[in-house]
């Protein structure tokens, strides 16, 4: 990867050259080669050239009137673009891996900071924003004058020392922390711990009151002002009491002046009374996402109902030794859409993992190379640290294990746990585990493997082409798709419905990945024998129940027998969830039974 960068940045300098010789061409004297990526779960631009090297969203300083060369290359996930509002300027976009591309302009003669972003979806507000600096950096001195921040070493700060810092999180060690927090995406930062929408509007109303008696003049200074007592700050403006909100009034820290001035340059220079936050994908004017073309070698990514492994019966406890395999592919969701999922061995739910309690279980996990992200694996049925979690963070080509013994019978779910767990449990990484109890479970004539999960994608439901994620709807909890399986729609066709005989005893190892939503399953024109609630399998299982709840990260196991033919429909009773794709089919053969149904009409004319 260092090589093709390498090549890239002397084909640039060999182009800046060869435009020397040409009088009509600019002429550039620096050149930034950015590459996207994540960092900690967000996005970001990370540098690959010179100074930068490295650094996630870089400042790139320059001289007041330089002609600059900035070049982006996709990292390999999704679309993006290099943009910069003030002088109306944006590359062009880069949809595949490898694709790059470059722009050439001059900068102003006067000493300014201007913002960069990806202005694509909600890139931006995900952390993919940066600032170029044009002349002297913002010094910050020791001095009693009000405003100004002191220094034993009067040291010099650029005014864009956001390098890798997220000022949410840094807000978060001085006090209005403890909670839940998501740094970098709008919405959170909004309304959970520290809430820097709120403390932009407070700076702007503080300034306006009359009795200010400071020198700032800008939100962004006020900010910079009471943020040299940070204890003083965080108890005037964090709420009292337990967590309310996301926030919580511990003050547990002080800032470094680096700190301080990662926070301060969150907010734009801006007049008082107005302030500058990330770019929200809910405001209004908000620009719909198209979506590309549909991937020709999208996979089919349904995991078939019956792919599970049979009994275990009666056996001595033993050592199982599994692997899984993380990757993130581009399956087919509905007809003619598809999407990126993050799987468990490439489809959705991963495998489903049988054992029988006291046995041990050495778990390998296998990061793709070809993955963006680091992924792990939480199994509910872990006693341990994270469920395996923070054993298994593995960084794409990599490769971790540990072990676990089973010593709760029951039926568990599993997931990735690497942040954003939302984003990646939504994308598709959950699953089951079934720990049978000494003995093993009664049997059955067929046993079917079921999971409901959301996704949420830029464009609305039933848009055909290539869809992405949109994390404003996830935090928003507003999907566009509910499956099973994986997909919209994709137990209900003759690929991967649910088959069965009249006669025959079925049972359903039924599990919500979610992230967010309680389903109340039900098989409409049966009702179950038996339900083993919250999927205890200690437990005396209810009977003769009609629907059942399971909220994400749960699960149940139904049994019941089947008495008539005909085709029986699996749904979320929640019934609007229909209409977005969630509905599968059991297809029961066999002799009618009129005894019980007759389904012939009897209507009148």
């Amino acid at each position: 990867m260092k090589t093709s960068y390498l090549i890239l940045t002397i084909l640039i300098l060999f182009s800046s050259l060869a435009s020397c010789l040409g009088s009509q061409e600019e002429v550039s004297t620096a050149e930034f080669v950015l590459t996207t990526g994540f960092e900690g779960g967000n996005l970001a631009f990370l540098g690959v050239s010179d100074k930068i090297n490295g650094v996630y969203n870089p400042t790139l300083a320059v001289d007041p009137g330089e002609t600059i060369t900035v070049t982006l290359i996709n990292g390999g996930y999704a679309d993006h673009i290099f943009s910069i509002p003030d002088l109306n300027l944006e590359t062009k976009v880069v949809s595949k891996k490898g694709e790059a591309t470059s722009i050439t302009f001059t900068v102003p003669d006067e000493s300014v900071e201007l913002e960069y972003y990806d202005s694509i979806q909600n890139h931006a507000a995900l952390g993919m924003k940066g600032v170029i600096t044009i002349g002297p950096a913002r010094q910050i001195v020791s001095s009693d004058e009000p405003g100004q921040t002191e220094s034993s070493d009067a040291v010099q700060i650029d005014v864009s020392f956001q390098q890798g810092m997220d000022p949410a999180a840094i807000m978060q060690k001085v006090g209005c922390g403890a909670c839940h927090i998501i740094p970098g995406v709008a919405g959170a930062i909004g309304n959970i711990g520290p809430n820097l929408s709120d403390m932009a509007q407070m700076a702007a109303e503080h300034l306006e009151a009359s009795d200010y008696t400071g020198s700032a003049t800008t939100a962004k200074d006020y900010i910079y002002e009471s943020l040299t007592e940070p204890s003083a700050f965080v108890s005037a403006h964090c709420p009292s009491g337990p967590c309310q909100d996301g926030l919580m009034p511990s003050y547990s820290g002080t800032l470094s002046m680096e700190e301080i001035e990662a926070i301060v340059n969150y907010f734009a220079d801006t007049p008082a009374g107005e302030y500058a936050m990330a770019m929200d994908n809910n405001s209004e004017g908000a620009t719909a996402i198209s979506a590309g073309p549909a991937d020709a070698d999208a996979v089919d990514i349904v995991r078939d109902p019956t792919d599970l492994p049979g009994p275990i019966g009666e056996r001595e406890p033993e050592t199982i030794r599994l692997e899984l395999v993380t990757s993130e592919v581009s399956g087919q969701l509905a007809d003619g859409t598809t999407y990126t999922f993050w799987t468990f061995d490439n489809k959705v739910p991963g495998p489903f993992i049988r054992v029988r309690v006291g046995d041990t279980v050495e778990l390998t996990l296998k990061n793709l190379p070809s993955s963006m992200m680091s992924h792990s694996i939480d199994l509910h049925a872990v006693t341990g640290p994270g469920g395996g979690a923070v054993a298994t963070q593995t960084k794409p080509g990599g490769e971790t294990m540990f072990s676990f013994k089973a010593i709760n019978p029951g039926l568990y779910v599993y997931h990735c746990a690497t942040p954003m767990v939302a984003q990646h449990i939504a994308n598709g990484m959950y699953g089951l585990i079934l720990v049978e109890p000494e003995g093993g479970l009664p049997p059955v004539d067929r046993e079917f493997y079921v999971m409901q999960g959301e996704l949420y994608t830029a464009q609305p439901f039933g848009t055909a082409g290539a869809l992405t994620e949109d994390t404003t709807k996830l935090l928003a909890e507003n999907p566009e798709y509910f499956v099973f399986n994986g997909a919209a729609l994709a137990l209900a066709g003759d690929a991967h419905a649910l088959r069965a005989n009249v006669g025959e005893t079925v049972r359903i190892y039924f599990g919500v990945g979610g992230p967010n939503f309680t389903s109340s399953f039900h098989v409409i024109g049966e009702i179950f024998d038996r339900v083993y609630d919250q999927a205890s399998l200690t437990s005396s299982p209810l009977t003769d129940v009609q629907t059942t709840l399971v909220p994400p990260g749960g699960a149940t196991m139904v049994e019941f027998s089947l008495q008539v033919p005909g085709r029986y429909i699996l749904v979320d009773h929640a019934l609007s969830r229909l209409q977005r794709g969630l509905a599968g089919y059991l297809y029961a053969e066999g002799e009618p039974n009129l005894e019980i149904f007759n389904g012939e009409s009897s209507g009148g004319e």
